[in-house]
C-alpha cells in the first residue's frame, strides 16, 4: 500500500533546509551527525510506501516552486480544502508554530492517520492539550520533528543504556538548548526512556522576550535559552540542563558508567567505572552506520499506522517534553521554585521559531 502524503507549509523544513545542508558539505563547513535527506519532502521521496500527492502554502509562488521541485501534482492555499478534498493518509505540518495546532486538530478530525509535525509543537499547553485530545480520540499517530532520537549514535546511546551493562540509568545532562524549541528536551527525555510521571520541574532562563502589548507575562514572541534546569521523575531519574555554551553535547549517566554524544551525533564515547578505584575508563563501542533521521522517522510513522504501535517519536513523549518546556518557564517566572505538573497557566503563549 502507498500512503498519500500532504505537505502543509512549503518552506525551509519541508524543502530548502536540504539546500543549506548540501551547501555546507560542499564548503567543508559541516560537522555533526545529520545524514541526508533532511527535509520532509526528501524523506518521503526515499520511503517507498509514501507519495506526496498534494501541498499547501498561502504564498502561491512558494507553493509552485515546491510542487515543481518534488513533482507534486496538486497545490492548495487553504489547508482545510486540501484535507477535505484530497483526504491524505499522512500530513506533514511544516508551517510556523502559530499555525500548527489548528491544522493538526483539523486533520485529526477529518481522517488523517498520521502526522509528522515540525518542532516546536505549538505555542501553549492549552493547544498541546487540544492536540493530544484530538489525536487520542481519533487514534492518530504522531512523529514529532526533533530528529535526534531517530539518528544512529543517539539510538546507540539508548541501546547501551537499556542493555544494563553500565547499571541503572541515573540522569541525562545537556549543555545548551532552549525550553520550547523541541530538540533539546526531546533528546534528554529519549536518553532517559521518556519517564513519567514528572515529580518536579525547576529552571532559570536567559533574557525573556515578552509581547510589548502584554504586561502579564502570558505572551512571549521568542523562546530563550535555558540557563539551568532540574527535572525529577518518579523513577528517581533526573534531567539536567546547564548553559555551558557547548551545544550539541549530551551525557547519559548510569550507576556504572557515562555515555557521551559528541558534536551533535558525530561520535559517541563510553567510559565504565572501575569498581575498585571509582575511575572511569574508556570502553570500545561497536561501530554504527549513520542513517537519515528524517527517513527513519517517516518509516516509523508508516509502521505505526500499519501496526498500531507508536514509534520512538510519539504523542506521549511529545506531550511530556512540551509540558516540561512550559514548566521551566513557569518555574523561572516564579523565581526558580519547583513546579509540579500539571503546569498551571496553560494559556501562556510562546512563539519559539
Amino acid at each position: 500500500m502507498t500512503y498519500r502524503v500532504g505537505i502543509i507549509g512549503c518552506g525551509r523544513m519541508a524543502n530548502t533546509i536540504e539546500d543549506e545542508q548540501i551547501a555546507r558539505r560542499k564548503q567543508g563547513t559541516y560537522r555533526g551527525g545529520i545524514v541526508l535527506p533532511y527535509c520532509h519532502a526528501g524523506g518521503y521521496a526515499v520511503v517507498e510506501e509514501t507519495e506526496i500527492v498534494v501541498a499547501c502554502d498561502i504564498v502561491k509562488e512558494k507553493l509552485q516552486t515546491f510542487c515543481e521541485r518534488w513533482n507534486v501534482p496538486r497545490g492548495y492555499t487553504d489547508f482545510r480544502e486540501l484535507i477535505e478534498v484530497e483526504q491524505p493518509d499522512i500530513l506533514s505540518i511544516t508551517t510556523r508554530p502559530e499555525q500548527h495546532a489548528e491544522a493538526m486538530i483539523y486533520g485529526a478530525e477529518h481522517g488523517v492517520k498520521g502526522m509528522y509535525a515540525e518542532k516546536p509543537l505549538c505555542c501553549s499547553l492549552a493547544e498541546a492539550d487540544a492536540i493530544r485530545d484530538a489525536f487520542e480520540r481519533n487514534k492518530v499517530f504522531l512523529a514529532f520533528g526533533p530528529a535526534r532520537r531517530n539518528r544512529a549514535y543517539f539510538q546507540k546511546a539508548r541501546e547501551i543504556a537499556e542493555s544494563g551493562e553500565l547499571g541503572a540509568v541515573k540522569s541525562a545532562l545537556g549543555f545548551g538548548g532552549n525550553s520550547i524549541g523541541g530538540h533539546f528536551l526531546d533528546t534528554l527525555l529519549y536518553f532517559l526512556g521518556d519517564p513519567e510521571p514528572v515529580v518536579s520541574i525547576r529552571g532559570t532562563l536567559g533574557e525573556l522576550y515578552p509581547d510589548e502589548r502584554d504586561t502579564s507575562n502570558m505572551r512571549f514572541v521568542k523562546d530563550t535559552p535555558i540557563l539551568s534546569a532540574l527535572v525529577e521523575f518518579d523513577n528517581s531519574t533526573t534531567l539536567h540542563a546547564a548553559a555551558t555554551g557547548a551545544r550539541g553535547e549530551f551525557e547519559l549517566v548510569c550507576e556504572g558508567g557515562i555515555i557521551r554524544i559528541q558534536n551533535d551525533g558525530e561520535s559517541i564515547s563510553v567510559r565504565k567505572r572501575d569498581t575498585d578505584t571509582r575511575a572511569y575508563d574508556p570502553v570500545e563501542v561497536e561501530p554504527v552506520t549513520p542513517f537519515s533521521g528524517t527517513e527513519r522517522k517517516i518509516r516509523e510513522l508508516v509502521e505505526s499506522i500499519k501496526t498500531g504501535v507508536p514509534g520512538a517519536s510519539n504523542l506521549r513523549a511529545t506531550m511530556l517534553s512540551t509540558e516540561i518546556g512550559f514548566g521551566i518557564y513557569e518555574s523561572h517566572l516564579q523565581g526558580g521554585v519547583a513546579v509540579r505538573p500539571p503546569v498551571p497557566n496553560r494559556e501562556r503563549w510562546i512563539s519559539s521559531w
